[in-house]
């Protein structure tokens, strides 16, 4: 969802952008931010996420440690 999300704002900057570089003398600017948001973009996607996936791994250490609790108390 989130990659939608990125998709549909980077089109529409891109366009903008876009429309503003033909309409004006000077259409670097317009080409600039167009390039720029479709590189970050890119950047976006291809960057490893690991303090997202740490978070992961520790709350299901957590959860693992709770089920290890709840099934010693079972247990005595």
């Amino acid at each position: 969802m989130k990659f939608l999300i990125k998709l549909f704002i980077v089109s529409f900057i891109c366009v903008v952008a876009i429309f503003g570089a033909l309409g004006s003398e000077n259409e670097w600017p317009g080409l600039i931010v167009a390039i720029t948001v479709w590189v970050w973009f890119i950047y976006s996607l291809s960057k490893p996420k690991e303090y997202n996936s740490d978070r992961k791994i520790r709350e299901l250490e957590r959860r693992n440690e709770a089920l290890i609790r709840k099934l010693e108390e079972r247990i005595h």
